[in-house]
């Protein structure tokens, strides 16, 4: 290598001296052809600076500058020398220190404040310099508002000349930015500037377009002939025969031969040059990529950024994977600025494409940096870019699964911002954040997105919004959907399947019927899923009868009885768990039509058994279960419902055994409902010995037990005389298991202390809940006035009437209380009179507050029976809300009771 440098620095010097020996020749033999022409103007200049000195006495003469040249790149040196002259000047010297520096901002203040009269001589130089500065600085638009604000209107010599500077030093980059500059100063470009452009776009075929395009007809020689090479530089046909088409006709045969022969010697070179480079370089490329990775894994951006400042960046392939990846590494490490810095060099070298940027978000986001994905998306819309609008889909998919529901929204707004208009995955996407009915409002907005879709609703997207209607208990959306799709859009079969469940969740068992009916008229095939989605909607509501109908009606048509199935005799099952000799004809039917039962299957019977106290038949279910084939092994569900029938039925010691059983086939652990049920049935029977035994059991095992395991517990103890266990018991478990003791409790609580005859506790214990800020409840208050008329104390159960009237919310207590305590003191008595004036007050209030709810409700003519209508609203109220949630959210209610 080091002889190989020599040889060239010796042909490089042999050549400059052959250049120098040549010159010096053409200058001799040029002057002695004008000698006595030169002779003479040298006179006359003499003559004439001489006469124009004595002009000006006692001034200094001032220095004369040398004009600059016009021509191409005589210009470049013309400015040098003129800069040389002009640096005596000490204002002129401190811009051009500033300059040289790369102070543009200073050099920018200096030019301004230079005075007026000189400043057009010193803008010649100055300007190339200026706009070769600003090319360089980070924020190209601020740079270039400078420039306009300080020069004004830019040569387009000026431009020539900082181009041709840099392309002489062989920097791409900056002639990319000075193009790009020209453009925004919208400086008219010269031949000069076009060829060199062509020059150093060879090797980029976008700004090569670009620069073929802002060319004017006919395009001159030297233009085209650079730009044909460029285009066989890189193998670009039909941008090559767009030059020639827009060559002139005397340039277009000898162009075509220049093609030619450059296309042979480019071919030429191609085969003599060795494959191994292109691979080398490739290698090179990804080690590099692979070298920025590493280091922004290890949070070390300026690390990545070096090395990517260190690369020969164009805009080719390998350029466009440099961009990108040092722009991934500074959104990972949270660096916005710089990523925003690389984005607008990537849109100059014309490799800010949507596919590119598209990657871009996409790795992103795999690497678990939404927020960083978001951050870079932003900044592209800003400038102008685009990406494609999966992009956006998979971080509007993130937003709705972190329930992040204003971002969501926000992101959308962007997205139509940007031009992308909603789509099918958008509104997919959106409608999987209506997860409960608080989140109902959204649905509407939803909606009307569907309605500015380009394409219309397909199966899928319908699917979705009605799954949505029925999560948010929006049953008039519902409703409207299908009325206005019914008829018009043909329905799928899994489609009218997802319908007939809504609406029998609903229970709205018009339009279960509506879709059953118009399924069937359009000929839609039917399948074992819309079959059970059927028979389930009917049984739920009541309609058992016509869902056995239905299962016969489908058992004789032939080719429809592989549709019933095990889960379509399961829904069925459950619209007879009160009657368990319908059900018992049932599950013969299926055994008779061979139709499997699971363990769900033998769980409803076993249910409906426990619900009827019918346990009798409990162990030839059991023995099926254990001979089925394949054999339906007990689970969970199969010891909590055996438990709970056991113990309603007082065969309390059964249930212990199941219990035993469990504790040694070691397979299920038993939960807090299994032990609850246990304890209830104790309570029953007071088992105290035996509840007590669980109790511990439970805090062995860690099972924490809630507060109607101490109500439980409480009733029990109450009940057996164990009065201070009971306060010691649950002051333990309250303090063991952090459990907040509930107002269910408390009443519990107060009825052991009356039941053991100590109302001043029970008294006591009323106040300290009251402290804590619970509210007592009709219960609470009824335990109260019963205890105390109890032991023959009117006074305070009055007073505890009192006492629930009080206030802007009085306590409902119960109307057969009233009765007892006013027979106690009297009907005609003053207390009897002043207890009631109370309790009607304390009804109006009811009634002000809340009897806009209970349109039903009417007004007492007297006596106690203001007292019953006070007491008995609340509890109509609470009957019309069950019924009201009966019709809303059936499936919640039916879960609830299994």
């Amino acid at each position: 290598q080091t002889l190989a440098g020599i040889r060239s620095f010796l042909c490089s010097q042999e050549i400059a001296i052959m250049i120098h020996s040549f010159a010096m020749t053409a200058v001799v033999e040029f002057l002695s052809c004008i000698w006595i022409e030169v002779s003479m103007f040298v006179c006359a200049a003499i003559v004439y600076l001489a006469l124009s000195t004595r002009n000006i006495p006692g001034k200094d003469r001032p220095q004369q500058r040398q004009m600059p040249v016009a021509t191409r790149r005589s210009s470049i040196g013309a400015a040098k020398k003129e800069s040389t002259n002009l640096e005596s000047d000490f204002d002129v010297s401190s811009i051009w220190e500033a300059l040289r520096n790369g102070r543009l901002r200073e050099a920018v203040v200096l030019l301004e404040q230079f005075p007026a009269e000189r400043r057009s001589g010193l803008l010649t130089t100055v300007v190339p310099r200026l706009l070769t500065i600003a090319a360089m600085e980070e924020d190209l638009l601020e740079a270039t508002a400078l420039v306009r604000d300080a020069v004004g209107f830019i040569r387009p010599r000026s431009l020539e000349a900082a181009i041709l500077e840099a392309h002489y030093h062989k920097d791409v980059k900056l002639c990319i930015h000075l193009d790009a500059l020209g453009s925004i100063l919208t400086v008219p470009k010269s031949q000069a500037i076009q060829t060199t452009l062509a020059k150093t776009y060879k090797l980029g075929a976008e700004s090569l377009r670009k620069v073929v395009r802002d060319s004017s007809n006919p395009l001159p020689w030297q233009l085209a002939k650079a730009m044909l090479h460029a285009c066989n530089v890189i193998k670009d046909r039909e941008l090559e025969e767009s030059v020639l088409e827009r060559t002139g006709q005397a340039d277009r045969a000898a162009l075509r031969c220049l093609v030619a022969e450059s296309e042979d010697q480019l071919a030429n070179f191609s085969a003599s040059r060795p494959a191994a480079n292109d691979a080398g370089r490739r290698e090179h490329v990804l080690a590099v990529i692979a070298a920025i990775q590493d280091k922004s894994n290890a949070k070390d951006l300026p690390g990545a950024i070096s090395l990517f400042e260190a690369q020969h960046v164009t805009g080719d392939t390998e350029g466009a994977q440099f961009l990108m990846c040092i722009i991934h590494a500074c959104a990972e490490n949270g660096d916005l600025i710089m990523a925003k810095k690389y984005l607008s060099k990537a849109d100059i070298l014309g490799v800010a494409d949507m596919a590119s940027l598209s990657l871009l978000v996409k790795g992103l986001m795999t690497a678990g940096k939404e927020t960083a994905a978001e951050s870079v998306l932003t900044e592209i819309g800003k400038m102008g870019l685009r990406v494609s609008q999966s992009s956006y889909h998979g971080l509007l998919h993130f937003h709705v699964t972190a329930q992040d529901r204003r971002a969501a929204w926000r992101l959308v707004e962007e997205m139509q911002e940007v031009g992308f208009r909603p789509t099918a995955v958008t509104c997919s996407i959106l409608l999987k954040m209506t997860v409960a009915p608080a989140h109902a409002h959204q649905l509407p907005k939803v909606f009307q997105m569907v309605e500015t879709m380009e394409k219309p609703a397909d199966d899928i997207l319908l699917h979705s919004m009605m799954q949505a209607c029925l999560r948010a208990e929006r049953l008039d959306l519902l409703a409207e959907l299908t009325q206005r799709h019914l008829g018009k859009l043909p329905f799928t079969t899994p489609l009218y399947g997802s319908m007939i469940k809504a609406f029998g969740q609903a229970g709205n068992i018009e339009h279960v019927r509506l879709m059953w009916k118009d399924m069937n008229t359009r000929g839609v095939e039917n399948s074992a899923v819309t079959l059970g989605c059927m028979v389930e909607a009917l049984a739920v509501n009541g309609e058992t009868d016509e869902a056995w109908g239905l299962v016969q009606e489908t058992w004789q048509r032939d080719h429809q009885r592989q549709l019933i199935n095990t889960v379509t005799y399961s829904s069925l099952l459950k619209g007879f768990g009160n009657q368990p000799d319908k059900m018992m004809e049932m599950y013969k039917e299926m055994k008779a039509r061979q139709v499997g039962c699971n363990t769900i299957t033998y769980n409803t019977i076993l249910n409906c058994f426990a619900q009827c106290r019918a346990m009798r038949r409990v162990p030839q279910i059991l023995q099926d279960m254990r001979t089925a084939n394949p054999p339906a092994l007990p689970d969970m569900v199969t010891y909590s419902t055996l438990v709970k029938g056991f113990c309603a039925t007082g065969d309390l010691d059964t249930a212990l055994g199941l219990l035993e059983e469990m504790r040694k086939q070691g397979t299920f652990k038993p939960d807090e409902m299994l032990y609850n049920t246990l304890l209830s049935g104790c309570a029953r029977q007071q088992r105290l010995k035996e509840a007590l035994e669980i109790v511990n059991e439970m805090r062995s095992t860690g099972v924490a037990p809630s507060n109607y395991t101490l109500s439980m517990l409480v009733k029990l103890l109450g009940r057996c005389k164990r009065l201070g266990q009971v306060f010691s018991i649950v002051d333990e478990l309250r303090t063991e298991f952090g459990i907040r003791v509930n107002i269910q409790v408390y009443t519990c609580m107060i009825q052991a202390c009356f039941h053991n005859r100590q109302p001043a506790k029970a008294l006591a214990l009323f106040n300290h809940l009251v402290a804590e800020g619970l509210h007592p409840d009709e219960k609470t208050n009824m335990a109260l006035v019963r205890g105390f008329l109890q032991t023959d104390q009117v006074d305070m159960a009055v007073d505890m009437i009192r006492r629930s009237c009080k206030g802007n919310d009085p306590t409902c207590i119960d109307a057969n209380c009233v009765d007892l305590v006013i027979a106690k003191l009297g009907v005609e008595s003053e207390t009897s009179k002043s207890l009631t004036k109370d309790v009607e007050a304390a009804r109006s209030r009811i009634h002000h507050g809340n009897g806009h709810k209970n349109s039903a409700h009417k007004s007492p003519s007297q006596g106690s029976a203001n007292c019953n209508s006070f007491c008995q609203f609340p509890r109509a109220n609470a009957k019309n809300w069950q019924k009201a949630k009966a019709v809303s959210s059936l499936g919640q209610q039916i879960s609830w009771q299994a």
